[in-house]
């Protein structure tokens, strides 16, 4: 299992092993993990985009990824998959901070306000250090204001009735 830490720096622990920062092989194989655990699969065309690289250079730095974050492991076993020009992450083999707090989220409005409080105070936690505190690029910014705004409305009193 690879546990993915979006809020505060990127981080990964798995095996009792930690990656961060330079870890990863570098800023955009770093970027390229975070965008695929914050929005799932995307086409290829989609990240070089966001990214700003092209195709080969996108598939280049997927290389590297993978093997940071499992050496050894060949291309088909990896956490990182990709099938007819698109690829993500092997859902059931990672645990993301930020689908945690959204599952918390979302648990929280559907109950009462005095029920809510024990989600919304695990959700407050989980996002005490800014998602991707360390990232300057634009989707990043981006990312870090959806999620504060989702917290910020999720604290707030719900009309009752």
């Amino acid at each position: 299992m690879h546990d993915i830490q979006l809020f505060g720096v990127l981080e990964v622990r798995t095996r009792g092993i930690r990656l961060s920062g330079e870890d990863f092989g570098g800023a955009r194989p770093r970027h390229l993990l975070a965008l695929l655990a914050l929005r799932g699969e995307w086409s290829l065309v989609e990240l070089a985009d966001t990214l700003g690289v092209s195709a080969t250079t996108l598939n280049d730095d997927l290389g590297i990824l993978r093997d940071r974050l499992e050496p050894g492991v060949g291309h088909r076993d990896s956490v990182i998959t990709s099938h007819q020009g698109r690829v993500g992450l092997a859902r059931e083999r990672v645990h993301i901070d930020t689908v945690t707090f959204d599952q918390l989220v979302a648990m929280a409005a559907e109950r009462p306000p005095a029920r809510a409080a024990r989600p919304l105070a695990a959700a407050a936690f989980l996002a005490s250090r800014p998602l991707l505190e360390d990232e300057d690029a634009v989707w990043a910014a981006e990312a870090r204001a959806e999620y504060r705004a989702k917290l910020i409305t999720a604290s707030e009193p719900q009309p009752i009735g």
